[in-house]
């Protein structure tokens, strides 16, 4: 009796155990927010983030392209001065529970996943720009500076905003060979701005075997058929094609990142995406990734989308990180040096932009975080009595003039 009790708990247990690890699973990969999972690798925090930022990003939906990367490196040099509910939230929402494992994971980003080697190209470029003569603490500089490569960059976003514009614009430009030349202007950036982050990712890349030619044929688009340029060539393709879709994935010369696309054999993508959850995506990228490639003539459609301008906030407020955008909320103490509470993001812009050739790829993201001041400042105003006055000494109670006089020119010494 004693012996089948036992038995019975030590089932319970075991179902018990395995329902809440289903359980958080599913939470993980079917939440409608910010979940409450935190995990332990920031690999895997950067992953799940990601995963949840291109849903919300219109895919599936219209040509677009973005860098999940780019926004979250931004979002981590935002967090390194956060303080408070504000810095739990924006951790929360990448699932983060150590900046110093963030810090490193950041290091490993530019040690072994953009490693690339000739004739492939990549670069990673971060940068603070801040008001002239602004209290920043040079703390939280030097910690950019430390972890992240930031270049601190002094401006003055008060008296000459297009001048500052025209030199973080320049300076994305710079970073990404011209492929972009432009995240911020002057609706973006204003006399209140006071601290701007910017992160720029590069990548270019030969493909393993260039295409031969280029012809045109038709694309089956949700509007209709219409001609398009096509890669054509023999390619050694990883593939994996089901009942539902075609996976197929090409590789670089210099480097072990890969080209993937997906494609759902009815045309729909947009119900495709809508449908598809992290694990799945993830399973795919798995068994893709594990296949000995094959030989294939491959049609690939040329192509160089650019995202313009978007602005994430919406996104990112969806996705839990709220009070950093809300002037009575933010807490952004830490970035200053006497810790005032007069900060706030108002927003944070990102363009990304992917070519795609005969002979290889090229893509370039920026990210800018605009920091400013939650109120209005107040202008003193100049008031010079330069000219001859008169002076009195009045009795405010009964309008009592006590003393009178004049003032005329500077008295005798």
């Amino acid at each position: 009796m004693v012996r089948s009790r036992r038995l019975y708990l030590i089932i319970v247990g075991i179902v018990l155990i395995v329902a809440v690890v289903v359980g958080v699973f599913y939470y993980v990969f079917n939440r409608g927010g910010v979940g409450e999972i935190v995990y332990g690798k920031p690999i895997d925090s950067y992953t799940v983030f990601s995963l949840e930022l291109l849903k919300r990003s219109g895919l599936g939906r219209n040509n677009t392209v973005v860098s999940p990367l780019s926004i979250y490196i931004a979002l981590l040099m935002l967090t390194e001065g956060a303080g408070g509910d504000t810095r739990a939230e924006l951790m929360k929402a990448l699932y983060l529970s150590s900046m110093s494992d963030a810090r490193t994971w950041f290091k490993n980003v530019l040690n072994d996943m953009l490693i690339v080697s000739d004739p492939a190209r990549s670069n990673v470029a971060n940068s603070i720009w801040v008001q002239e003569g602004f209290p920043i603490n040079k703390s939280y500089v030097e910690l950019l500076e430390e972890y992240y490569y930031a270049e601190a960059k002094y401006v003055d976003f008060v008296h000459n905003p297009s001048l500052a514009v025209r030199m973080i614009n320049d300076w994305v430009s710079n970073k990404t060979y011209d492929l972009i030349k432009r995240i911020v202007d002057e609706s973006s950036i204003d006399p209140l701005t006071r601290i701007v982050l910017v992160n720029t990712l590069y990548f270019k890349a030969n493909w393993t075997t260039p295409f031969e030619i280029v012809i045109k044929d038709k694309f089956y688009s949700p509007g209709g058929e219409v001609d398009v340029d096509y890669l054509t060539g023999i390619q050694e393709v990883y593939l994996v094609e089901t009942n539902d879709y075609i996976a197929l994935a090409l590789g670089y010369k210099g480097t072990d990142i890969k080209f993937v696309v997906i494609m759902p054999k009815n045309g729909d993508l947009e119900g495709f995406v809508s449908s598809l959850k992290g694990q799945d995506l993830l399973r795919i990228f798995d068994e893709l990734f594990s296949k000995k490639p094959v030989e294939a003539k491959l049609y690939l459609p040329v192509f160089d989308i650019d995202s313009g301008v978007i602005s994430y906030k919406k996104v990112l407020r969806d996705m839990g990180i709220v009070k950093v955008f809300d002037p009575d909320q933010a807490d952004l103490s830490p970035m200053l040096a006497n810790n005032a509470k007069i900060l706030y993001v108002d927003d944070v812009l990102h363009r990304a932009r992917m070519k795609i050739t005969i002979y290889g790829t090229e893509a370039a993201a920026a990210t800018a975080i605009i920091i400013k001041l939650t109120a209005i400042p107040q202008e003193l105003e100049n008031i010079w009595i330069n000219k001859p006055f008169l002076f009195f000494l009045v009795d405010p109670g009964n309008d009592a003039v006590l003393f009178a006089g004049s003032y005329i020119y500077p008295p005798q010494q």
